[in-house]
């Protein structure tokens, strides 16, 4: 009985003892690295941020063994509060999503001027960048974050359609009218809106403030700052105007407020609408096998040359009180050469345009907006100038103007003033 005994409690050990070694052996990999790189950033696993960071941690710990990457991704709505939880502890991920200029309270500038980010001045590849994407990830002169993507507000048509009912690309505002009034007479509704979503509000206002507003006045914006300009100015009175004079002529469907951006979506997939005002981001979901899409710049224009709203993608900004800054920078650098691992990870992050030099289009359904990109004719989105909560106001105002028509372009010109005042003194 005792020597089975002993022979269980042996076998016992001996099993412990291989459970140990094989515990020891599974996680000797994770104990041998002398460096974790954490990042965070906003996003969906199957989304284009969620495949970028699952490659991005394969190349990294690839090219550097002793080097390990742990990420975070959570959804829109949820980032922000996470990421100012981290930086307020003193807990910041190595590398983090920031948006360009003042877009929000994780803005380049915002991040920059509170110390959270690191000065890329080093950076070897930043010339290759275009100006534009320069531009809007700096901050008093110096670069502070990197992005990949310029996303581009535009109008969705489908094609078919236009051609049955012959109409052309429209060129100007007044040409674009009469084929809103070509498509209504035949039955057709012009523009499908998912206003329930306010934020797709902005999505057909900024691409009539890219042709009012900016063309004649490109620092608008930081004049408002200064109080030489104002909201109330005649440009953006006439800018809301215009939007809603396509509500009220019945172009936009009767019923947008109660639609979602899905719901919409999907009416313009169905042919119940001919357009639908959405970003370059928005292809996946509106491409289908029913019909061919094109994606042109809203002419808000007298002249026929039609400027587009175009602005630069969040980006990945590095923590000034990261302890891996060296590799970091390094891996920056890799993702800007044109040529590595990295950088072919990185460039794939831009759905239509990118920032990177020379890079061509990879969809030709974008090609219509082309020419207005490459002359400059382009501006950011309006938002990204203003304190967050300026756009806000300006979509609670509108709605409230086309669904109860008690407000008029110059209420919303006024509560988006007075709000920008109220936030800029913050």
């Amino acid at each position: 009985m005792m020597k089975r005994f002993i022979t269980l409690i042996t076998l016992m050990l001996s099993i412990l003892l291989f459970l140990s070694a094989c515990a020891s052996d599974s996680s000797s990999g994770r104990e041998d690295k002398e460096k974790t790189i954490t990042v965070m950033a906003s996003g969906v696993k199957n989304g284009t941020q969620g495949i970028f960071l699952e490659d991005f941690k394969k190349l990294v710990e690839k090219e550097y063994p002793d080097t390990s990457v742990e990420y975070t991704l959570l959804p829109d709505d949820q980032y922000y509060t996470a990421l100012k939880s981290k930086l307020s502890t003193g807990q910041s991920p190595d590398l983090f999503l920031v948006q360009p200029k003042k877009a929000g309270a994780n803005s380049v500038e915002e991040m920059a001027e509170a110390g959270y980010i690191e000065d890329l001045s080093d950076l070897e590849n930043w010339d290759k960048i275009i100006d534009q994407g320069k531009e809007d990830m700096s901050f008093e002169g110096k670069p502070y974050a990197l992005s990949s993507s310029i996303g581009v507000l535009g109008t969705w048509y489908n094609k078919d359609i236009f051609t049955e009912n012959n109409i052309e690309i429209p060129k100007t505002w007044d040409e674009f009218l009469r084929a809103c009034e070509t498509l209504k007479k035949a039955g057709i509704t012009p523009i499908v809106m998912g206003d329930k979503d306010s934020f797709m509000i902005q999505f057909g206002m900024y691409q009539v403030a890219a042709n009012q507003v900016y063309p004649n006045n490109p620092t608008f914006d930081n004049q408002l700052y200064t109080g030489e300009t104002k909201f109330t100015d005649d440009e953006w009175v006439k800018t809301i105007t215009m939007y809603k004079e396509l509500y009220d002529k019945g172009f936009v469907t009767s019923n947008s407020l109660g639609l979602g951006q899905p719901q919409a979506q999907q009416i313009f997939k169905d042919q119940q609408a001919a357009m639908i005002f959405d970003g370059d981001f928005s292809f996946p979901a509106l491409d289908n096998d029913n019909f061919e899409v094109g994606f042109m710049g809203l002419p808000a224009n007298e002249s026929g040359e039609a400027y587009i709203s175009a602005a630069t993608g969040a980006g990945f900004a590095i923590s000034s009180k990261s302890e891996n800054k060296d590799i970091l920078n390094e891996i920056f650098n890799k993702m800007t050469d044109g040529e590595s691992d990295l950088y072919n990870i990185w460039i794939k992050t831009a759905t239509s345009f990118t920032t990177y030099k020379g890079v061509e289009l990879s969809n030709p359904v974008f090609n219509d907006v082309v020419p207005a990109f490459e002359s400059g004719r382009s501006f950011y989105w309006s938002n990204q100038a203003w304190p967050a909560g300026t756009e806000a106001q300006m979509q609670a105002k509108f709605s409230e103007m086309i669904g109860t028509g008690k407000a008029s372009p110059k209420d919303v010109a006024k509560a988006m003033q007075d709000k920008f005042e109220e936030l800029k003194g913050e």
